[in-house]
């Protein structure tokens, strides 16, 4: 069982936060960058989500070589989507050829520790 089902099935189904950062290889430019975010933003629309941000790190070089390449383009997209649609989603940008290394990760809303003052 993947882990986007165990979390769906221990929290049920709703709209969730996550955030994608995703690596161009070193061919990439800018204009590439704007498409590859314009197609990210319209595969989580497909998907019943909304995009909240999106964000170019720009080009830069890669701590170990990733598919011949020793540099990338950095991108990163925050958004809302069903637990359910992340898994479909995961695997639309595993198909993108040009996508060189990609990590999703649920943006999980941290409790916050009230401490009590001491009388």
């Amino acid at each position: 069982m993947n882990r986007f089902r165990a979390n769906l099935e221990e929290h049920g189904e709703s709209l969730r936060k996550y955030e994608l950062v995703w690596i161009l290889g070193s061919e990439a430019d800018e204009e590439q960058a704007t498409g590859s975010v314009e197609k990210i933003t319209s595969l989580v629309s497909d998907a019943g989500g909304e995009v909240s941000g999106t964000d170019v790190w720009g080009k830069r070089t890669l701590a170990y070589p990733i598919q011949k390449n020793t540099e990338g383009y950095y991108l990163q997209a925050n958004f809302e989507i069903e637990g359910a649609k992340a898994p479909e989603l995961e695997q639309a940008i595993d198909a993108d050829q040009s996508i060189i290394r990609h990590l999703l990760v649920r943006d999980e809303i941290k409790p916050v520790v009230v401490e009590e003052a001491a009388e």
